[in-house]
C-alpha cells in the first residue's frame, strides 16, 4: 500500500471539496455527526469491493442508520476502559470528600494507575473497532462485528499494514492537532482536515479488510 497515495485518495475525487466541506460541518454536530460516520462506513465498503470512491452526499437515511450502529459497535467495543475510567475518577472523588487525607491520598494513587489502565485499554479496544466496522459493513450486519475470533484472525492476517494504518492515521491526527493553536484558522483546517483524515483511514481499512483472511 502506498502511503502517500492513500492519503491523498480524497482529493482524486470528482467534487471532492464539496464532500468534505459537507463532512467537516456534519462533523462538528452531535448526533447529526451519525451522518458523517456513516457516510465514511459507505467509503470503507466501496474499498472493501476494490471500487474505492467519495459517494455523493445523498443516502441520507441510510448514512444516519449505519453511523448510529458505528457508534453503538465503538461503545461496547469501548465499555470497559469507559468502566475503569469512571471507577477511578469516582473513588478518586470519593478519596478527596471523605476528609481522610489519608484515605484521599491513597484513593488518588489508586486512582492514577486506574486511569492509566484505562487508558492502555483504550488503545488495545479501539484498535479493534476498524476491523470491527470493517466487518459489519461487509455483510451489513451489527453481529458481525462482534465474531471476535473471526476479528483477531483478520488482523493477525494483515498484521503489519494495519499497524501501520493506524500509525499513519494517529500522526496525521497529531499534526492536525498543531494547527489548533492557531486562531480561526486552525479551528477551520481542523474539522475539515478531521473529516478528510476519517476519509483516508475508512478508505485504507477498507483495502486492509480485502486483503485479510478470517
Amino acid at each position: 500500500m502506498e502511503i502517500i497515495e492513500e492519503i491523498k485518495f480524497p482529493s482524486t475525487n470528482k467534487d471532492w471539496g464539496q464532500k468534505v466541506l459537507i463532512g467537516g460541518i456534519l462533523n462538528m454536530i452531535p448526533i447529526i455527526n451519525f451522518l458523517s460516520s456513516g457516510y465514511n462506513l459507505k467509503v470503507m465498503k466501496e474499498a472493501l469491493e476494490n471500487k474505492p470512491e467519495m459517494p455523493q452526499w445523498d443516502d441520507w437515511g441510510n448514512f444516519f442508520v449505519r453511523g448510529l450502529i458505528a457508534f453503538i459497535i465503538g461503545l461496547v467495543y469501548m465499555i470497559i476502559p469507559i468502566i475503569v475510567l469512571f471507577v477511578s475518577l469516582g473513588s478518586m472523588a470519593f478519596g478527596i470528600i471523605s476528609g481522610d487525607k489519608s484515605m484521599a491520598l491513597g484513593a488518588i494513587g489508586g486512582a492514577i494507575g486506574g486511569i492509566l489502565i484505562s487508558l492502555v485499554l483504550l488503545i488495545i479496544f479501539g484498535f479493534l473497532i476498524p476491523m470491527a466496522l470493517a466487518m459489519y459493513i461487509k455483510e451489513d450486519n451489527i453481529g458481525a462485528a462482534f465474531r471476535f475470533g473471526e476479528l483477531l484472525s483478520r488482523i493477525r492476517s494483515v498484521f503489519g499494514e494495519y499497524l501501520t494504518v493506524y500509525i499513519v492515521l494517529m500522526v496525521l491526527l497529531f499534526v492536525l492537532g498543531l494547527f489548533g493553536a492557531v486562531p480561526i484558522l486552525g479551528f477551520l483546517i481542523m474539522i475539515f482536515g478531521g473529516f478528510y483524515i476519517q476519509v483516508v483511514g475508512a478508505n485504507m481499512f477498507g483495502k486492509i479488510y480485502a486483503k485479510s483472511t478470517g
